[in-house]
């Protein structure tokens, strides 16, 4: 394993998996970070869970970020580096419906929260809407595979859903919203 630093970055650029060097504000590098970002809030959350289904749930899900995030700065296409699939997504779907079969029908909005594994859950959630929009505007600029659009889109639907989840199993409710119009 080679050493942690290497110094290259020192001067603002990053390395590519093809070897190019970009600078790290490359909107490319933008979106890795993002990503990176949510999988760092989920595996927060999973230090919190007890719940070996979930954290198994989880960890599969940090490992489809990694994917994700090399998909996103595979400018060369090298087919060595696995990509996210529409089966990626369907999965999510069926874990989607699946977690709701147990929970509570939503009536209200509710406030993110229900306890430590929740309230990381919804950071994720909304670090995963964050990858979106950065992905929004990299298609801009860059091809970016649709696929990794719906992805996240899904992705945040399913942190939703599980950071829920956690809060039930952690014995917290959902903490409704209150109109502060109705609230006087």
């Amino acid at each position: 394993m080679p050493k942690i630093f290497t110094k290259t970055g020192d001067k603002g650029e990053t390395g590519r998996f093809d070897g190019t060097r970009v600078p790290k504000n490359d909107p490319q590098m933008e979106v890795q970070g993002t990503i990176d970002e949510c999988n760092s809030a989920i595996g927060v959350a999973r230090a919190h869970i007890d719940d070996d289904q979930l954290d198994s749930i989880l960890k599969n899900v940090q490992s489809l970020l990694l994917v994700a995030g090399s998909e996103v700065t595979n400018v060369g296409h090298d087919n060595r580096l696995p990509i996210i699939t529409k089966e990626n997504i369907t999965m999510m779907e069926a874990l989607i419906d699946d977690v709701e079969d147990g929970l509570d029908p939503l009536t209200n909005f509710i406030l993110p929260a229900g306890g430590k594994a929740s309230a990381h859950l919804h950071v994720a959630r909304a670090a995963s809407r964050k990858v979106e929009r950065r992905l929004v505007s990299l298609r801009e600029t860059s091809e970016v595979n649709p696929v990794l659009l719906a992805y996240f889109n899904r992705l945040s639907d399913t942190l939703f859903v599980l950071a829920r989840h956690a809060a039930k199993l952690s014995g917290n409710k959902d903490e409704i919203w209150i109109n502060p119009r109705n609230a006087y």
